[in-house]
């Protein structure tokens, strides 16, 4: 655990205790990205330990901090592998040169409140607005493992093409590519395996393609 995030762990023991069960709080290590959980409380909720990996909306998320600056993300939809849905919030920590460190995550499970409000909707249709219990836009999928997260960007990726990839021209490939590195992707371990049987070529091409988006 890198000396800047030691003094976050009190706080997030404090998180825990007043928003209570249904609220995980975890704490990422950004400097070891395969295993950057290194704090977590009610894990039960993403079914996550210490020393699991990073979630991708983190890692991507490392990738624009530079760019724009911000301190934190508050109040976006966040899924688990299971599908279950929640309310997430990230706040980035750093260093004393400004750069990202790590993160103290905030993932709530309202599943029964949803529910309940569904009722109330159900009953009170001209009274409580579809707006209070509506979800969408999933930004975050809340991983085990630096592979699930890897193997669910590049299919993600992949998904905004409309042809097969032992059939894209090298520009696509290329393009495909250049967005995975933007994302981060290559930045965790076994990765540029993973997209070279995603997309049926050999793991020495994907490094030329890196070399050549990166000059």
């Amino acid at each position: 655990m890198n000396s800047y995030i030691k003094k976050y762990i009190s706080i997030a023991d404090f998180l825990g205790e007043v928003l209570g069960t249904n609220t995980e709080v975890i704490i990422h290590d950004l400097i070891n990205y395969d295993h950057s959980i290194v704090h977590i409380i009610n894990g039960h909720i993403s079914n996550r330990k210490i020393g699991d990996a990073i979630t991708d909306l983190v890692l991507e998320f490392m990738i624009t901090e530079a760019k724009n600056n911000k301190q934190f993300i508050c109040n976006y939809s966040s899924k688990t592998i299971g599908d279950k849905l929640l309310y997430s919030s990230s706040y980035f920590i750093r260093d004393e040169k400004d750069n990202l460190v790590g993160a103290l995550c905030l993932n709530s499970d309202y599943h029964d409140v949803k529910k309940s409000l569904s009722f109330l909707t159900s009953l009170l249709p001209n009274y409580v607005e579809d707006k209070v219990i509506a979800l969408s836009n999933i930004k975050e999928t809340l991983n085990t493992s630096s592979q699930e997260g890897t193997v669910n960007k590049i299919d993600e990726i992949l998904n905004q093409f409309d042809v097969e990839p032992n059939r894209m021209t090298i520009e696509e490939k290329t393009e495909v590519i250049a967005t995975l590195s933007d994302c981060g992707i290559f930045n965790i371990r076994g990765s540029v395996q993973e997209v070279a049987n995603k997309l049926q070529m050999s793991e020495p091409s994907v490094y030329r393609y890196i070399k050549k988006i990166k000059k």
